[in-house]
């Protein structure tokens, strides 16, 4: 089968298409044919060098995507053979088949566009426990978004305005806005104008945001907690803002000072909360996976809610997909047709 294999860290460049065996399911595994893949900031980072959570070199990139299933390993309980799925996992997916245990492949959304299957889990997941699981999201709140025209941030606009929250998107571009406001958003403002700090504070209103979902860091990171409410609740989900250059010392500085954190001296006088959250953990705990999963696609289908499908390339282009995530102008969800 051909797969991207991560044989060094770099550049988009180093993505290359190659010949790998095809897999075989063991035992309790689903093998599952590819047909979109969802791309995702911690793909950048994994590719670089800077992601944590990735395995050693040399493997195969890709933590999401929708296909059918086409081959069953022995035991296999809860999945048929020509079960339209989309798969969660640490690594894999950008290839023409993965193989994962069945607890991994999730029915595919009824009524979604194969592009739309390949673009839910890993945004809306993250935005929902972010705001569900850990912020305890009540419809009173009002809520800040950063980075709210990306993938993770249209998911939390979708899910906090159709949960009845007063939602304020961030983006780092006018182009943008409108983007936000069109998915229920009170309010967008660019992060990157001289006026910021103002225009952030009039979005606020008196009172103050409620909860704030954060994956910028930097100046925009620093710049929500003059606005939050008391009992407020900071969730951070990601850093895009990260300029770590492995043989820079001096952009170790920059990363540690830009890095979002925060400490209890800062935290205590408005009883503010500060969090942060990665999904990993989840594949390690089937069923705490399958009841959050369950929870937020009966909240998807109450709402009639679909992702935000923003740009789609080849399998052959993945490296132009990995240049327009490192932009920073693409809009919602970049997907990859195999």
């Amino acid at each position: 089968m051909r797969a991207i294999v991560l044989e060094r860290h770099g550049e988009p460049g180093v993505l290359h298409v190659r010949e790998v065996p095809d897999p075989t399911p063991g035992a309790g595994e689903v093998r599952v044919r590819v047909e979109r893949i969802g791309v995702n900031y911690a793909e950048v980072l994994s590719r670089k060098g800077l992601y944590g959570w990735a395995p050693a070199l040399p493997y195969t990139l890709g933590m999401e995507a929708t296909g059918t299933i086409d081959l069953l390993g022995t035991g296999v309980q809860q999945r048929v053979i020509g079960e339209r799925v989309i798969v969660g996992a640490q690594h894999g997916a950008y290839a023409e088949w993965i193989v994962v245990p069945e607890q991994q492949a999730l029915p595919a959304v009824a009524g979604y566009s194969t592009e739309e299957n390949a673009a839910i889990a890993v945004n809306y997941l993250t935005a929902w426990v972010a705001l569900m699981e850990m912020a305890r999201l009540r419809p009173s709140d009002r809520v800040l978004v950063t980075a709210a025209a990306g993938g993770v941030g249209t998911a939390a606009v979708q899910i906090a305005t159709r949960f009845g929250c007063a939602t304020v998107g961030l983006a780092g571009s006018d182009a943008k806005l409108e983007a936000i406001l069109a998915l229920g958003a009170e309010a967008a403002v660019n992060y990157r104008r001289p006026d910021f700090a103002e225009r952030l504070k009039t979005a606020a209103g008196a009172d103050g945001f409620n909860v704030v979902l954060e994956v910028v860091g930097g100046d925009v990171f620093r710049a929500v907690w003059p606005v939050l409410a008391p009992f407020g609740r900071v969730v951070v989900a990601g850093f895009a803002s990260l300029g770590l250059q492995r043989w820079n010392p001096l952009s170790w500085l920059r990363t540690w000072r830009d890095l979002p954190k925060a400490d209890i001296r800062s935290l205590a006088p408005g009883s503010h909360g500060f969090m942060g959250t990665h999904l990993g953990y989840l594949l390690a705990d089937p069923p705490r996976l399958a009841r959050v999963w369950g929870e937020l696609m009966a909240f998807v289908a109450a709402h009639q809610i679909r992702p935000v499908v923003g740009a789609a390339f080849s399998f052959d282009e993945m490296a132009e997909a990995h240049r327009l995530m490192e932009s920073r102008r693409s809009v919602g969800k970049i997907v990859v047709r195999v």
